[in-house]
């Protein structure tokens, strides 16, 4: 009877394979789990041995995104990237041909052979004692690719080659692997071309870098306005500074697997982003009337044998401005102020020879940063200040109408005059009474000083300060000056006696156009400043726009019509001097100004360019030498600051022509109305033009036609100027 092998009582046999089976596979998965446990281990904490050769097999390539044009108005670029090209050199390769690689490049660069060999020299030399100092226990050195504006190369190289490390060899010694110099940009940029015939010379180590550029088809006449930028395409100075969180793109990024040599064998589109380029921006420049502007100016600093020029034109409807300009000239016989040393015995500090005798002085401050690089000197229109003189009388006048403290119908007495407190003031042309409105037109001085009698020391410093005057106007610039206001508690009668002619108050341009513009606006808007800007505005920015009243509409469009006869004297002066010239086809208003220039100790630097500061932090300057007071003799800045056409103003123009030559100054023909007046004029006639202004003329018809437009605005806006004056104001002022 055959056995049953389930029968119960008998023993169930060994199954020898699978017991082997499962013991193999407890064995290999113990084995696996060491293995993995090992990865684990060596991924996390690898060791010194291993730490140099590890490297992520998934890296990413940062794609720089296009930075934004800047252009102007009509869209013509100013400031453009473009893709360009350099030589870079790696001198450890170029150390085996290095005579070759020098003269090959210097010749195909067009640049002096040392420009090339001195630095690579230095490269060389710095590498060959970073190899003797490194210990020679240490692995190959890893070069150090390292570069300053971080192009794809050098951060590729910067993620596969380690820095510097330090590690104990067998011996017990510390030993540092060297880090050496293997990139080196050499010569100017270059065109494709050639970068071509560089790459097919075949030297070696020498290689060719593409990267973006940034160039500026405007030219270096609009430098200290656009500015410029550095490293990483950020922007540095000017506009590219003011604007660089629009105009800097979003970079993007491409992500690739690499092999065991990091050399990339795939793309990874899951972790590639495109970037996205940076705005272009327009501003509210304009190209060609920044050329009529520069020719104009230099025109007239010539004519007026003058150290320098600035010009901001305006347009006051939007505050835009059109052309900024900031020129010197070159000047023979100018000689340095002799600025006395802080610490000098004053037995030792020079004298200043009678003012008949002065040398003619430099009177506009140094700025050697100009002649490095146009956009890194000063911009002289929104940094440096001046005494306005006369241009400011306007705004003083202006308001003193509004509080009905002056009247059109009041007769002053205009002889020389002594204040109460013994300040004597005459004018250039002696008359012996005005009206008030001759008093503005003929530039009294001592009709504005009795007018500041009328007002008190905190009415007129309100006055300067509702006008702007001490606070930057905020155009974007960088660097721009808040101009000079002597605090209230400081204001004494000398004081209000020298701002109502325009001296003991520090002003720049950009500042005055913006004042002046109250005169230059129609309807509500006449009598509020516009809001300087360098961009193109969208009609919703406009409307947004806060409104800054500092005179009743009625009361600015009066004004204008004074300020239209100022313009008029001024015209027929200039026809006087220059026959020639071409009958003005607009009628224009404006203001003429001349001013002593100010005796401003510069501030004493150390040698990293800081100002020096004494022991209880107020900063050092120079001082003045014996018989210096506080204007240099026969030195002025005069200026012209105008609007036109008067009836419907579609620019504001000021020109401040720095120091007029002497024989000018002999001649009596360095006033404002003389040097700067004429400059205003040709500029607005050519600007005008440009625009598509249509001309009127200048004769009685168009003045006529002027008058009777600026009346009806002035019905419109239903201008009745108060007409409660005391009796002692409507009276005659005895001298």
């Amino acid at each position: 009877m055959p056995r049953n092998p389930r029968t119960p009582g008998r023993e169930k046999p060994v199954d020898r394979p699978l017991i082997v089976s499962r013991l193999f596979m407890v064995f290999a998965g113990v084995i696996l789990l060491s293995v993995a446990g090992r990865v684990v281990l060596l991924k996390t904490h690898p060791g010194p041995e291993l730490s140099r050769y590890i490297s992520d097999r998934v890296g990413e390539r940062r794609e720089p995104s296009p930075r934004g044009d800047l252009l102007d108005r009509r869209g013509r670029p100013l400031s453009m990237s473009e893709v360009g090209y350099r030589v870079v050199i790696d001198p450890v390769a170029a150390k085996k041909d290095l005579d070759r690689v020098v003269v090959a490049l210097a010749d195909t660069l067009g640049v002096r052979a040392d420009e090339i060999g001195v630095p690579l020299a230095r490269a060389i030399a710095a590498n060959d004692k970073a190899l003797a100092e490194a210990s020679t226990d240490m692995p190959d050195a890893e070069p150090d690719m390292t570069q300053p504006d971080g192009s794809f190369f050098a951060r590729l190289a910067a993620r596969v080659m380690p820095g510097p490390s330090s590690e104990k060899t067998e011996g017990g010694r510390t030993g540092r692997r060297p880090r050496l110099k293997r990139y080196l940009p050499v010569g100017p940029g270059i065109e494709r071309e050639v970068a071509e015939i560089v790459e097919g010379l075949g030297l070696p180590g020498v290689s060719i870098e593409e990267r973006l550029e940034r160039t500026y088809p405007g030219g270096d006449a609009l430098a200290s306005i656009l500015g410029k930028v550095g490293f990483g395409h950020k922007g540095l100075l000017g506009a590219e500074r003011a604007l660089d969180s629009r105009l800097r793109g979003t970079d993007g990024r491409i992500g690739f697997v690499h092999d065991a040599k990091n050399r990339p064998v795939l793309v990874d589109v899951a972790a590639s982003k495109p970037g996205r380029r940076g705005e272009d921006i327009r501003l509210s420049l304009d190209l060609e009337l920044q050329r009529i502007a520069i020719e104009e100016l230099d025109r007239g600093m010539e004519d007026a044998d003058a150290a320098g020029g600035r010009l901001v034109m305006m347009r006051p409807r939007t505050g835009e401005i059109l052309a900024m300009v900031d020129r010197y000239r070159e000047v023979e016989g100018l000689t340095a102020f002799p600025w006395v040393e802080p610490g000098t015995p004053k037995d030792k500090w020079p004298t200043l020879p009678p003012e008949d005798e002065r040398p003619r002085y430099v009177t506009i401050a140094p700025d050697p940063n100009r002649k490095i690089h146009p956009a890194m000197g000063r911009n002289r229109c929104v940094e440096d200040i001046y005494e306005p003189g006369s241009t400011f009388k306007s705004f003083v006048w202006a308001s003193a109408w509004q509080m009905g403290v002056i009247g059109p119908d009041e007769i002053i007495d205009t002889h020389p005059y002594v204040t109460p407190f013994g300040r004597r003031f005459q004018d250039v042309t002696r008359r012996n009474e005005q009206s008030w409105e001759d008093v503005l037109v003929h530039s009294s001085n001592v009709g504005m000083v009795k007018l500041s009698e009328r007002l008190t020391h905190e009415q007129l410093h309100g006055i300067v300060k509702r006008f702007g005057f001490g606070e930057p106007t905020r155009l974007g610039l960088p660097g721009e000056a808040p101009g000079i206001v002597t605090p209230l508690e400081r204001w004494t009668d000398y004081t209000h006696t020298s701002v109502v002619i325009g001296h003991e108050v520090g002003v720049t341009p950009v500042q005055m156009v913006r004042a002046f513009g109250a005169y230059a606006r129609n309807g509500e808007a006449a009598g509020t400043m516009p809001h300087l800007r360098l961009t193109v505005p969208t009609p919703e920015q406009l409307e947004a726009e806060p409104v800054v009243r500092v005179l009743r509409p009625e009361v600015a469009l009066r004004t204008r019509r004074v300020l239209i006869r100022v313009a008029q004297r001024m015209d027929a002066s200039m026809h006087r001097r220059f026959r020639d010239e071409p009958k003005p086809g607009y009628v224009m208003f404006g203001k003429s100004g001349t001013a002593d220039i100010a005796v401003v100790p510069p501030i004493v630097r150390d040698e990293n360019g800081e100002p020096v500061r004494d022991e209880k932090g107020k900063i050092v300057r120079m001082g003045k030498p014996k018989g210096a007071g506080g204007y240099y003799a026969n030195q002025y800045n005069s200026s012209f600051i105008a609007g036109a056409p008067a009836d419907d103003p579609r620019l504001v123009v000021i020109v401040v022509i720095d120091d007029p030559g002497p024989a000018r100054v002999r001649q009596r023909q360095h006033y404002g109305s003389s040097v700067a007046g004429p400059v205003v004029r040709r500029v607005m006639e050519r600007a005008l033009r440009y625009l598509g202004v249509p001309p009127n003329g200048v004769d009685g018809e168009a003045l006529s036609r002027a008058d009777g437009r600026i009346a009806q605005e002035i019905e419109a806006v239903g201008g009745v100027l108060s007409a409660s004056r005391t009796a002692s104001q409507k009276a005659r002022i005895a001298p």
